[in-house]
């Protein structure tokens, strides 16, 4: 199976990032692929075993998705992997040098879909995840 990697750093403090990162009500400001879409609805038990829901919505209301699983390890500021219920296992590193918070993201692709489009789409979570957690902790 490939794994793809995506990567971002912020100049914002790792426990800044985490709790943009972790919490419901900032994973709704970010959690998406396109401004036409949102993350509506965010459950999750961030604990090794915990599971997770997030759902994402076209604005228009034509379509969407649950993207879920259940967290394997989760160790607050550095590590959290999860297994997505597709059995896809997903890695996310934060790292910390100087003032910058690093955040390294690798997942098994899926087989399905090309990988330049699952890069891509990831990638812009990511990149909306940097958005809103620079302006927010600004």
């Amino acid at each position: 199976m490939d794994t793809i990697t995506v990567e971002t750093s912020l100049l914002t403090p790792v426990h800044q990032v985490w709790e943009s990162w972790t919490n419901p009500k900032h994973i709704k400001q970010w959690n998406f692929t396109s401004p036409n879409w949102k993350c509506s609805k965010v459950i999750q038990q961030l604990e090794p075993s915990g599971e997770f829901s997030f759902k994402r919505e076209a604005k228009d209301g034509s379509k969407s998705y649950e993207f879920s699983g259940v967290y394997e390890i989760v160790i607050p500021k550095e590590e959290i992997v999860y297994l997505l219920d597709d059995g896809r296992k997903v890695n996310i590193l934060f790292d910390v040098e100087g003032d910058e918070t690093y955040i390294t993201q690798t997942f098994e692709a899926d087989e399905e879909a090309p990988l330049e489009d699952q890069e891509k789409d990831w990638q812009t979570i990511l990149d909306n995840f940097k958005k809103h957690t620079e302006a927010y902790f600004k």
